[in-house]
């Protein structure tokens, strides 16, 4: 302890007990986390990698308490574990904490928690303790002014001045329950689940360029690409979203350390930023609001700058522009994109070097201004690199990105620009695509010798090298850049010719397994169905079937009336889902509906919600196929424009049997027929209960529900089959006319 607190200016301060010195044994196994153990050190059965937290942790079986145990079982989750955690808190269950809040606020608390859990457990035994012992509205909001509180304080210790607690105080939980068990499934999961949660929020609101987080596979490669491990750096993330880049820079960098300074104009984001780079053990110094966008002085220079900056946007309207440092010539207004990178090298100091993710069109846009600081940056040597990345890499975009390499050179250090186009490489990962370990090291190995300053004559090794690791690359003499669109897009330069760029292997690849999924599923499916002819037989008649009208065999509500839940009560984006008659296609509810209900206004409505195997029908409007409840919408509520059959107990009728039963062409028509019968479409509770209903015995009725459902997923494995192969079509067509493939 006390060799590392002379030599480590970052080491947990001691608390004095009479003349003896003593350390938080929380913060000494949080400081050890990043600590990695040198192989002439490490003792009998350890492992290359392990850590001092790692041994911290097996030592502690003697200290009462001992905080590594949290950290033990943190590292014993797995990604699907944290994966499963991670959806079962941003699904439903967000929803029924968060009441009428932003999903904000309920990530905030997901955050907290997860911060409090690992590196505070004095504290997290305390909000135990509470909720074994909570059960009421009172004890809601003690546990969330609890949380918030020992998350503002964390915060404020390290320079932030968000306010998390009233941002906690916002959620309004349905019970006290349903916070618990938010609050234990966040607690539960590894360091790794605070990403997933960042990255969960971005794809379920729909974020802009300047508020998702970045990949953790792109902001290891900008960290591998200049940092070394050991290298003592000075290192700025002037938009640190997340914090995504400095963890990365921390991580790689080791027991060096050096500062990790990061800018943000988002409060909020600042927030999650010093919450999840706490959580990772990395102290960093983290600013926000500059009072000036783009001040021509900066209280600090950087040796390596790492980021991520919002793509082609603008908060600097006006003359805003004429107050920056434009080195290289003014941006122009209404897009940042250039703003951004010319702030960036401006950070460095002489020598330093930038990382910068931009989009792929900022490389050759034809707006006048960007392709004279295009040329500009060319000119003075200030390029180094560019690397065009996979697709679908962020969770909330598709939008390609590339990664920019910059250098602040007083003059030119060569004569040529590596060019990379990385785009085969990743994996996909449901609907995204991520870097592995072995696409860094692929591209590491091609561009690090590069930065070094390696000469190769003829540039043909770099495109050797890199044809080798399954991608493409091209060395560009600046002259040969600095023509009339001056582009920095690796594609203009790597073999795309007058006929375009080459397609890309890797979205080939991803058409052909796609249909290869379809290909299995449909084969399982058509196994259950034993095909049409297996499927069913003649019967045997009607002789034992019953027949009896609705109302007696279900109960009829209609949705309750304008005037109780008019327009005005309705809200976008919280609360309880309305199920309209749009919601409703093709016998099932729409999983988004557009219209929702704030919690208190629905604590008034508990007899219009709908239960799993509920079937709603149109009321008022165009009739169209009735849909059937599933358990993903249970307790979502009735609107003005839609009647709610429940199957009354005892009735022998099947809900499935009988859902499919009003999908038929004469029900169709029998309620068409009664609801035009008056100036508006509309059918009474009353009318409809008139309808007569057919049915076998229960276990025929099931039979034939089953085997219709098997049907129907045959009729939707078969749609997406047919669109998957359209898109195969598409790109391999793309592939035979280039010459890249041929057929067999």
């Amino acid at each position: 302890m006390s060799n590392w607190a002379r030599r480590h200016k970052d080491f947990p301060t001691p608390v004095r007990s009479g003349d003896t010195e003593l350390f938080h044994e929380a913060e000494i196994a949080r400081w050890l986390v990043n600590r990695t153990i040198p192989q002439p050190q490490l003792l009998d059965g350890e492992q290359p990698g392990t850590t001092y937290a790692d041994r911290f942790g097996r030592t502690g079986s003697d200290r009462t308490g001992a905080q590594p145990k949290v950290s033990g079982s943190r590292a014993q989750r797995t990604g699907a574990e944290d994966k499963k955690a991670v959806d079962q808190l941003m699904g439903r269950l967000a929803d029924r904490v968060r009441g009428p809040a932003t999903m904000a606020d309920f990530v905030n608390l997901c955050l907290i928690v997860m911060y409090v859990r690992h590196a505070e457990p004095e504290e997290w035994r305390r909000i135990e303790g509470a909720m074994s012992a909570g059960h009421g509205t009172r004890d809601v909001q003690w546990l969330l002014r609890s949380l918030g509180d020992m998350a503002q304080d964390t915060l404020r210790r390290n320079g932030d001045r968000t306010d998390m607690r009233s941002s906690l105080l916002q959620l309004e939980p349905r019970s006290f329950e349903d916070l618990t068990t938010a609050v234990r499934t966040a607690a539960d999961t590894g360091v790794g689940a605070f990403q997933l949660v960042w990255e969960a929020f971005s794809a379920r609101e729909g974020l802009q360029s300047s508020e998702f987080c970045s990949p953790v596979g792109l902001a290891s490669l900008a960290a591998e690409l200049l940092l070394t491990s050991g290298q003592k750096a000075t290192v700025l993330d002037p938009y640190t979203r997340g914090g995504e880049m400095l963890a990365a820079a921390y991580r790689h960098i080791g027991d060096a350390r050096g500062t990790v300074y990061g800018e943000t104009l988002d409060g909020r984001l600042q927030a999650v930023a010093s919450l999840y780079l706490l959580h990772l053990g990395v102290w960093a110094k983290l600013t926000s609001t500059r009072s000036d966008r783009w001040p021509p002085h900066r209280e600090h220079s950087a040796d390596v700058v790492l980021t991520n900056p919002p793509f082609n946007m603008s908060d600097a309207p006006g003359p805003g522009r004429r107050t920056g440092n434009w080195t290289y010539g003014a941006p122009p207004r209404g897009n940042d994109n250039f703003a951004w990178v010319q702030y960036i090298l401006d950070a460095l100091v002489p020598g330093g070097r930038a990382a910068v993710v931009m989009p792929v069109k900022a490389g050759n846009s034809v707006n006048t201004a960007e392709r004279e600081i295009r040329r500009a940056l060319v000119d003075k040597g200030a390029v180094e690199c560019v690397i065009t990345l996979p697709s679908h890499l962020f969770s909330a975009t598709p939008v390609p990105v590339s990664l920019w390499l910059l250098r602040r050179a007083e003059h030119p250090v060569r004569e040529d620009i590596l060019f990379v186009d990385a785009q085969e490489l990743g994996v996909k990962v449901g609907r995204r695509r991520a870097l592995r370990d072995t696409d860094r090291d692929a591209i590491t190995t091609v561009v690090r010798p590069w930065l070094a300053g390696e000469q190769c004559p003829d540039g043909e090794e770099y495109a050797d090298r890199a044809a080798d690791r399954g991608f493409a690359a091209a060395v560009v003499a600046r002259a040969d850049i600095i023509d009339e669109e001056c582009s920095l897009r690796p594609a203009d330069y790597l073999g795309g010719g007058s006929h375009g760029t080459a397609p890309v292997a890797a979205r080939l690849r991803d058409a052909s397994a796609e249909v290869a999924g379809h290909t299995e599923l449909l084969r399982v499916l058509e196994w259950r169905v034993v095909g049409l002819k297996g499927g069913y037989r003649m019967g045997s008649g009607a002789d034992d079937w019953h027949e009896a009208v609705l109302k007696d065999l279900c109960e009829i509500q209609p949705g309750p009336s304008y005037t109780r839940l008019p327009a005005g009560a309705r809200t976008a984006d919280a609360g309880i889902p309305l199920v309209f008659p749009q919601d409703l296609a093709g016998g099932e509810i729409l999983p988004e509906p557009r219209n929702r209900v704030p919690w208190k206004t629905a604590e008034r409505f508990k007899k219009f919600e709908l239960l799993p195997n509920d079937i709603v029908c149109v009321r008022t409007g165009a009739q169209q196929q009735p849909a059937l409840v599933s358990g993903l919408q249970a307790g979502w509520l009735l609107s003005s424009n839609v009647t709610r059959l429940r199957v009354r107990p005892g009735a022998e009728i099947d809900p499935a049997y009988l859902h499919a039963y009003l999908g038929l062409r004469h029900a169709g028509e029998w309620m068409s027929h009664r609801a035009a019968a008056t100036a508006a479409p509309s059918i009474s509770s009353a009318a409809l209960g008139h309808l007569r209903v057919r049915f076998p015995p229960i276990g025929l009725q099931r039979r034939c529900a089953d085997l219709l459902g098997e049907l129907g997923q045959c009729v939707e494995a078969y749609a997406s089959y047919a669109s998957a192969l359209s898109r195969l079509r598409a790109e391999l067509a793309e592939h035979l006319l280039h010459g890249s493939v041929e057929p067999l």
